[in-house]
């Protein structure tokens, strides 16, 4: 892991220009952090292209150079020197630009526990409480102090992956970190406006609707919603609902919430979230799937309601266990 990360610091010190890159359906994570790796890169004297296969979501289209994201694979890989995939635990989910394999060095940064090191070079860091962190200890371990844009994003990061501070990963580390951001003249008010205050009309209403049909088990200890395509569809992205499945674990009695959201006809993505000392990566792994003890995802193949009585039934048994 050390030698890892000498040779990755080695590598953005050393310029050139790099392809940045992270999952489908991109989060505030993961957007901030490719934002943050661009300013670090171009800081020290590099460029970068960032590319995903989902736009970015409206409300982190305030960070600088989210205008700038493309959506369409390059053509060539011979201006790059490296691809550098940020927040990413699945290479399957690496926005398709690692299906088939680059000519050239994969850089893989990310703090899930599941991440198998699929990179040619691995940053994993799995007691990070974001990827945005760990981005944060590169720059510093580079000579870059973090300011304005860059610690905007970084802050960003470290905001919603935590959840406003509210989840398990919210360590002293990232309080630390994030004192540490606002020193520096950000306005995290501004922030915090901007990912959580700026949802469309539309996008409410589709909120309503689902909320409306939140579903539980008789005891109360799993709550989910779920998003038929149809649904889902109405959204002007479907990254827009990455973090619903918190909703559902606001319930006082929930203990496991699922959001089910039907992606493609016969296909449905799976966020799970928890309390305590639940294990939802666990229970996505049973389906491939993966991610952190609290907060965790997958995906399944079969029509929405057998997939919504299959995984409640699974969830019943993994928390029975608990």
């Amino acid at each position: 892991m050390n030698r890892d990360r000498s040779r990755i610091l080695a590598l953005l010190r050393g310029g050139g220009r790099f392809l940045v890159t992270s999952h489908v359906n991109p989060d505030g994570d993961s957007v901030a952090s490719q934002c943050a790796v661009r300013l670090l890169i171009e800081s020290l004297g590099g460029s970068a292209d960032i590319v995903n296969s989902h736009p970015v979501p409206r409300n982190y289209r305030f960070l600088a150079g989210t205008s700038r994201f493309g959506v369409r694979p390059p053509r060539t890989w011979k201006p790059y020197s490296a691809v550098i995939v940020l927040d990413c635990g699945d290479a399957r989910r690496a926005s398709g630009l690692l299906d088939p394999r680059p000519p050239l060095p994969v850089v893989n940064i990310d703090h899930h526990a599941t991440n198998p090191r699929y990179g040619d070079l691995n940053l994993v860091v799995p007691d990070a409480c974001s990827t945005a962190e760990i981005v944060h200890g590169l720059a510093v371990s580079l000579g870059v102090r973090p300011e304005g844009p860059l610690a905007e994003a970084l802050y960003t990061g470290i905001l919603t992956d935590t959840g406003s501070f509210r989840h398990g990963n919210a360590t002293p580390r990232a309080f630390r970190v994030a004192s540490l951001l606002v020193a520096t003249g950000i306005d995290p008010a501004r922030i915090a406006q901007g990912v959580y205050e700026s949802v469309s009309f539309e996008t409410l209403q589709v909120l309503g609707t689902t909320l409306a049909g939140l579903r539980r088990t008789p005891d109360g200890r799993i709550c989910w919603i779920r998003l038929p395509y149809t649904v889902l569809g109405k959204l002007a992205s479907p990254a827009e609902s990455e973090e619903w499945a918190s909703y559902p674990r606001s319930l006082d009695t929930a203990v496991i919430s699922v959001c089910f959201k039907e992606t493609a006809p016969g296909q449905v993505r799976l966020s799970f979230r928890s309390k305590g000392a639940v294990d939802v990566a666990a229970l996505a792994a049973r389906w491939g799937g993966g991610g952190h003890r609290n907060a965790a995802g997958a995906t399944l193949q079969g029509a929405l309601a057998a997939v919504e009585r299959t995984v409640i039934a699974a969830a019943s048994r993994h928390l029975g266990r608990s």
